[in-house]
């Protein structure tokens, strides 16, 4: 199944913002899109406030935008990720 990268800038958000921010993401996608699994997220503090990157398997890149289209936070860059590389 098709493996996808997002990048998103959350802001200047507390711990406890960033863990409802996922609460209510893993809600969507459990009620409207159980097809997408969330890997994980990277969360980076840049100077325009914290990024997360975050990593998804899906059948499809449309439902990936869809689900992050109801969360609220737009994307900055989207991309089907092509293979992996290990050490």
């Amino acid at each position: 199944m098709p493996r996808y990268f997002l990048e998103r800038t959350v802001g200047d958000v507390t711990r406890a913002e960033l863990d409802a921010i996922a609460e209510r993401s893993q809600e969507i996608r459990a009620a409207r899109y159980p097809q997408i699994t969330w890997e994980h997220t990277h969360v980076a503090r840049t100077p325009e406030g914290l990024k997360a990157f975050c990593l998804y398997e899906a059948p499809d890149a449309e439902s990936v935008q869809q689900h992050a289209a109801e969360l609220g936070l737009p994307l900055e860059r989207f991309y089907e990720i092509e293979t992996d590389l290990e050490p």
